[in-house]
């Protein structure tokens, strides 16, 4: 009796096992549903305004051009695809995302989003929940301190020093990924995961400031 036992419970396991892989890999018409992944990237190096210049309309440094292009090599290195961009629609955010243009497939739209340049947390936030239900993967470019406070707000869990290094400093072209296992409207502050965070530095190209 106790034999039958042992090899019932075995068989249930196995049972288990294989409604857990037909489930993962989509078979039976079980699949789960995508869960989101965030990339924030703080625009590229721009120099001061100049005499009559507005902020919003202040272009790439050279140096800002340079560390997009190692920000770039590293996204497609990774396989860090959006398919989605939110973008701040200031000249520098602007020029940021035209610049790592060139390493995303063509077919990944982007939306200039008026609400992104000088938002505060809590825009940012409604601009992510309410733009972003068509995209498993959103790209948000914008500005400091709204990308740095995000940045460092949502993440609950990750790495204790890449979470102590984001929250120290969130320099120009710097990249963060984080990971949900919510809905994009169910996103709140501590509900992530940071996958990553690198610098220009981090990737050999110029500091950012």
């Amino acid at each position: 009796m106790g034999q039958r036992i042992v090899e019932a419970a075995s068989a249930a396991r196995n049972q288990v096992r294989m409604i857990e892989h037909y489930a993962k890999s989509g078979a039976m018409g079980v699949r789960r549903p995508p869960m989101p992944r965030l990339f924030l990237l703080r625009h590229a190096k721009s120099p001061p305004a100049v005499a009559g210049q507005k902020d919003f309309d202040r272009p790439l440094a050279e140096r800002g051009r340079a560390a997009m292009t190692a920000v770039g090599r590293y996204m497609t290195k990774e396989g860090y695809v959006p398919d989605l961009v939110l973008c701040s629609p200031s000249a520098r955010t602007r020029e940021t995302f035209e610049e790592l243009r060139p390493f995303l497939p063509d077919h990944v739209a982007v939306d200039y989003v008026r609400e992104l340049y000088e938002a505060s947390l809590g825009t940012m936030l409604r601009v992510i929940t309410s733009h972003a239900d068509s995209s498993e993967r959103l790209l948000v470019v914008g500005h400091n301190p709204s990308i740095h406070r995000l940045a460092a707000t949502l993440p609950g869990e990750g790495d204790p020093a890449l979470l102590a290094e984001v929250e120290a400093k969130y320099p120009t072209a710097s990249l963060a990924v984080i990971d949900f296992s919510v809905s994009w409207r169910e996103v709140r502050p501590d509900g992530g995961r940071l996958v990553a965070f690198v610098t220009p530095a981090d990737l050999g190209g110029p500091a950012g400031d």
